[in-house]
């Protein structure tokens, strides 16, 4: 029996003791949950509250409610990447020092014209070439982030995304000889996934994801590269060191 909570909790108190029982190992990942009826009991809450506490930990990632069947929590929930955004750094590289195994799915590149947005960002003229990478990248065998990477003409060719591409564009353009990387200008923003989102990363339509957006730049304080990269908020976690 859990312990239980005042009826005059609302629902962000329930909300945070839900994610007390994950993170405390009490629901593990992949697991499901007791019934609305049975944890709405245990928890001494009305099931409305429960609802609406249900909902936005569905909306954050941490559970995964399937009609008729029965609410889960997340199968990534606790295997998260965590990074500051303070560190220049790919995914990859996130990856490999938390020990956590990612894989590229479904690469696709090729040239497209700069939308008036994205050539602000690259000091182009609307119109003018990109080379555009686009991959989603797994962990556990599920989509965890969709990442779109846009590039101006020349700085690399479609060829260097054949054999031994990991999925990794920063680490590609620190490879190219010449090209010294110095920061990047970077905004996180919560979005809902579109109908395309939502098929690539195996998500609802509507689900909260975080978009980060970052502008590269080269020694010169020339911008090489503009990425987007949507990930699903329970396999990622950012942060930010002020100094």
């Amino acid at each position: 029996m859990l312990p239980s909570l005042r009826t005059d909790k609302r629902h962000l108190q329930v909300q945070q003791r839900l994610l007390g029982l994950i993170e405390s190992g009490v629901f593990a990942p992949g697991q499901r949950l007791p019934s609305e009826v049975q944890l709405a009991a245990q928890l001494g809450i009305s099931r409305p509250t429960l609802r609406e506490a249900l909902l936005h930990l569905e909306q954050s990632g941490a559970v995964v409610r399937r009609h008729g069947v029965g609410t889960f929590v997340a199968r990534g929930y606790g295997r998260r990447l965590e990074g500051g955004l303070e560190r220049l750094e790919s995914i990859l590289q996130l990856a490999a020092r938390q020990g956590i195994r990612v894989e590229m799915q479904g690469l696709e590149v090729h040239e497209e014209a700069a939308v008036p947005d994205v050539a602000s960002r690259l000091g182009l003229a609307p119109g003018a070439a990109l080379l555009a990478v686009r991959r989603v990248m797994g962990v556990d065998g599920r989509p965890a982030a969709f990442l779109e990477d846009l590039l101006p003409q020349g700085v690399l060719a479609a060829e260097d995304f054949g054999a031994g591409f990991a999925g990794s564009v920063l680490d590609r353009l620190r490879q190219k000889p010449g090209l010294r990387l110095t920061h990047a200008v970077a905004e996180i923003v919560p979005v809902d996934a579109d109908r395309a989102l939502a098929e690539r990363l195996q998500v609802r339509r509507g689900q909260a994801l975080l978009l980060l957006e970052e502008t590269l730049y080269d020694e010169g304080e020339q911008p090489v590269e503009f990425s987007r990269n949507y990930f699903v908020p329970n396999y990622f976690r950012f942060h930010v060191v002020r100094r």
